[in-house]
This record gives C-alpha cells, structure tokens and sequence, in this order.
C-alpha cells in the first residue's frame, strides 16, 4: 500500500504543524507511566498462551493488550530505569521477571509449533532485547546468558532458513514476520558468543547485501504493516557497519482524524520512518536531530494518537515513541 493512499483508509486532518522542539522532561515521564499502567491493565489480552495448547504456567506479560507490546514495555522501562537512576522502578521490574517466570516465557518461544508463530519472530527479538537489557540489571537471575544464548541461536536459525524477501514477488515485510527487523534486534541485543557473531555477520553479507538497492528504494508499504523498511534497513546498515547510508524521512506526514485497532499500524510507520534520523542524532548529527525532532513534535501533538484509546494506541505507540528517544541518546 502506498502512504500516499493512507486517506483511502483514514479521514485525514490537515491541522497545523507542529515544529518546535518537544517536551522531552514531559514526555518521558508521561511514557513511562502510559507503559506501567498498560502492563497492570490485563484485559483485553492476546496472549501467545491461550494460541492452541492448555498450560498451567502464568505467563510475565499478560498486560499491554498483547504478548510482545508487553514485554517490549518492560524492556523500554528497564531501560528507563538504569538510565535515569529509579531503584523504585527497577524493583518493581525485578520482582515481576522472576527467573522461573522467564524460564516459561523462553522455553514457550523455543517449543510453540509453527503454527502458532503468527506474531514470530517479532516476539523472540524482543524477549532477546529484554534478557539483554535485564542482564544489566543487579539481581539478574543467573540463567540468563544461557537463555540469551538459546535464543539467539534460534533467531539466527530462522534467519539463516527463511526466505528473504518474505513475500517473494510481492515484496518485503513490514510485521511480525519481518526478517529485516529480526536481523535489526538480534544485532540491538550485542551477542556474546562468537559464533552467533559469525553467523550474524555472515547474514549481512549474503543475505542482505543483495537487497540494499530495493530496501533503500521503497516507496510503499502494505496495509498491514506497521514498519517503515526503508528506515529499518537503514538502522540495520548504521548498526551492523557503522556506516550511515543514504536516508530521507521524506515531509512530515499526514495524520489520521481518528483510529480503530484494524487501521492504527500505519502509526507505527510513521512513528519507525524517523528512527534513522534519531540514531543519527544519537551520534551527533544536529541536522538529524531537528529532522527527528521536527517528526517526533508533529506526531505528538496529537496526543489522541498515543495516548488515547487503550486497544489502539496506547498499549504500544509509548513503546515506539520511546524506541526513538532510545536512539537519540546513542543507545545507552
């Protein structure tokens, strides 16, 4: 789907724009409690449990509407937490990611049958980005880096298996299935085995390589998506090389006059179109940082958007908004 045609979805607004420097000492704040209360709101829930198979565990992440914003949450809140000094916070989060309780989480990811991976392997690069934030953390449960390990490897497995582009003639994805993004957060995650290095390395030069051109190229996304590929591949290139290549945000984009759960993934388009811009910014590049923030400050002044409605919004546009901030630091 074209962004040009996301009025065929939406009724647009063409409301003024904003274009000064946010808020940040608001914003943060104002996320972090948007994200807390999502993961103690535990219904309505979309859990990867209930998909098929009975079980006695509890899962950790029944809060956020669903599975993978809910862990992304915790991530996001750990990350908050170290960064910013809060103790209250972060024993908060350690009394929920229990070791037995993320035991359950990572072996529910290695064992579910195939066709249950409808969210996969969206929901394993963010529980490989979790363990490595929560690593970090005094109190970590001793397991983890055998868990990381494990997990990392699955990922590269499926990487290394699956096809790429996913929807072969018709293109890339810009889910839960995407293999661009799964690349993007096993490489987030820094892995410390040798060899899942190698293997990440080589999926870059084989895998990838081949496709730069058309990724940088893209122009339009399918309906379904809630990535923006081009500004992924372009994080992906920063990340693994260290190298910026060639990105352009494109004009501040249009917004919708209101959203339902079956039309709001184009948000997360147009929230993950500006993260090249604040990785860059990250790095130094004040041109980068008044693009970004030029986008961020457009986008939240419809706070409707991302704070509003719970099963829309709410429960994971904070997480993505908070990604970017993430970036504009430097990754901390």
């Amino acid at each position: 789907m074209r962004l040009s045609t996301l009025p065929l979805l939406f009724a647009m607004t063409t409301g003024q724009i904003a274009s000064h420097e946010p808020n940040l000492v608001e914003l943060r704040p104002r996320l972090v409690q948007l994200m807390r209360d999502g993961i103690e709101t535990r219904a309505p829930n979309h859990s990867l449990y209930p998909w098929g198979e009975e079980t006695e565990r509890e899962s950790l992440f029944t809060g956020s509407y669903d599975w993978h914003s809910c862990v992304i949450a915790h991530w996001c809140l750990l990350l908050h937490a170290r960064t910013a000094g809060d103790d209250a916070l972060g024993a908060w989060l350690g009394a929920r990611l229990t070791g037995e309780g993320l035991a359950n989480e990572v072996q529910l990811l290695l064992s579910r049958a195939s066709d249950h991976q409808r969210t996969a392997p969206y929901d394993e690069g963010w529980l490989l980005m979790l363990l490595s934030e929560l690593e970090r953390h005094p109190g970590a449960p001793e397991a983890i880096e055998t868990w990381r390990d494990e997990l990392g490897s699955h990922l590269i497995s499926r990487l290394e298996e699956s096809p790429f582009p996913e929807r072969g003639e018709r293109g890339f994805t810009g889910d839960y299935r995407s293999w661009l993004m799964a690349l993007l957060l096993v490489t987030w995650s820094e892995p410390a085995s040798e060899d899942t290095k190698e293997r990440l390395r080589t999926l870059y030069e084989t895998k990838l390589a081949q496709h730069n051109d058309r990724l940088a190229a893209l122009s339009s996304a399918h309906s379904y998506d809630f990535l923006w590929l081009p500004a992924i591949h372009a994080l992906a290139v920063r990340s693994h090389s260290g190298e910026a290549a060639s990105y352009d945000p494109g004009p501040l984009p249009e917004l919708p006059e209101a959203v339902t759960v079956p039309t709001v993934h184009p948000l997360g388009v147009v929230i993950s179109r500006s993260w090249p811009d604040a990785y860059d910014a990250g790095g130094g590049s004040k041109e980068a940082q008044k693009r970004y923030y030029e986008h961020l400050s457009h986008f939240l002044a419809r706070e409707d958007l991302w704070a509003g409605d719970f099963d829309a919004c709410s429960h994971w546009l904070p997480q993505y908004l908070w990604i970017g901030l993430w970036l504009s630091e430097g990754r901390p």
